[in-house]
């Protein structure tokens, strides 16, 4: 690759390689999966059995204490309503620690789930990187490399986060203005448009955040930088990645309804729950890997097409010296 790039800054006669379509990219994202089957099975079994554990303990604690909450809610319907005036607060103390307790296991299940999903993010991206670039990495190879890169994920996906939080804002801001102007003229044409122009948004927002965390893994960036490498390398090819966001979202759609299918025609219901589990993770592992995939594939694709510009850019012919 790097010889091909040599190649073309001395001679801009060559012409540089086609982008890859979304049929490329997808093509070229199985052939890196065959390359590298072995470590990335690991991975996907490493992560399936991590997140499959995390959901079991996750619903054996919370059964019992949602039961007793449903029980005092049964008994209690204002309870809510009472404990946000500061009333009764003794009479609710049971409530009160059924409460607590839900909010630390699930900000104890959101904080292991972060960990598992950095280390799949990682692993995936440094590990299919490497495979496309004809190299293949072992399993102590792929540790150091997670050693190396997962900060830097955690900080661009915290900017990730608070640039979200500030478009959701301008979203509810923008949805006020929108109602007003819609009760004036009296068209539901007005919300549809909006809907659609949200929905766009948030499937944009989904594809730069992965990219952005792609280049976190694989350059020296992280936070805004990151973003704005991320945007950079998706200019001009914004519809691809979010074509790519779509057909994950509709696949991910239709396994959820198989699986929910499958799970109700279940007899015994601790066997549909232990159904649904295992069949959503180990698709949704399996889909989230092949996204990963999919974005690095996308990266080293545009990288190379920034560095043919770049060498062009600075190629001088001897006839202008």
């Amino acid at each position: 690759m790097e010889s091909e790039l040599l190649l073309r800054q001395w001679n801009p006669n060559l012409k540089p390689q086609p982008r890859l379509g979304i049929f490329g990219l997808l093509r070229e994202s199985c052939k890196t999966l065959k390359r590298n089957m072995k470590l990335m099975f690991h991975v996907l079994l490493f992560v399936f059995i991590l997140y499959s554990q995390l959901q079991f303990a996750h619903m054996y604690l919370l059964k019992p204490v949602g039961k007793d909450l449903e029980s005092q809610l049964a008994k209690n319907p204002k309870l809510f309503e009472d404990l946000g005036n500061n009333m009764n607060q003794t009479d609710y103390s049971g409530a009160l620690n059924d409460i607590r307790e839900i909010l630390l296991v699930e900000l104890v299940f959101f904080v292991l789930s972060s960990i598992i999903s950095l280390l799949f993010l990682v692993a995936t991206v440094s590990s299919s990187s490497e495979a496309y670039t004809a190299k293949v990495l072992n399993m102590t190879e792929m540790i150091m490399k997670i050693k190396k890169s997962w900060k830097k994920p955690i900080l661009t996906s915290v900017c990730m986060a608070l640039l979200t939080m500030g478009l959701i804002f301008m979203f509810i801001f923008s949805v006020g203005v929108v109602s007003v102007f819609a009760v004036v003229t009296n068209s539901w044409a007005v919300y549809l448009l909006f809907g659609v122009g949200i929905v766009v948004l948030l499937i944009s927002i989904s594809a730069l955040w992965i990219m952005s965390l792609v280049v976190s893994v694989l350059e020296d960036a992280g936070g805004f930088y990151a973003i704005n490498r991320a945007r950079e390398l998706m200019k001009g090819e914004k519809v691809k990645v979010s074509l790519v966001m779509v057909l994950y979202g509709v696949t991910y759609l239709a396994v959820d309804r198989v699986t929910n299918e499958i799970v109700s025609r279940t007899m015994e219901k601790w066997s549909g729950m232990v159904m649904s589990i295992v069949l959503t993770n180990g698709l949704s592992c399996a889909m989230k890997l092949f996204v990963l995939v999919v974005f690095t594939i996308f990266y080293h694709d545009q990288k190379e097409i920034c560095e043919d510009k770049a060498a062009k850019s600075l190629y001088l012919p001897i006839d202008e010296v």
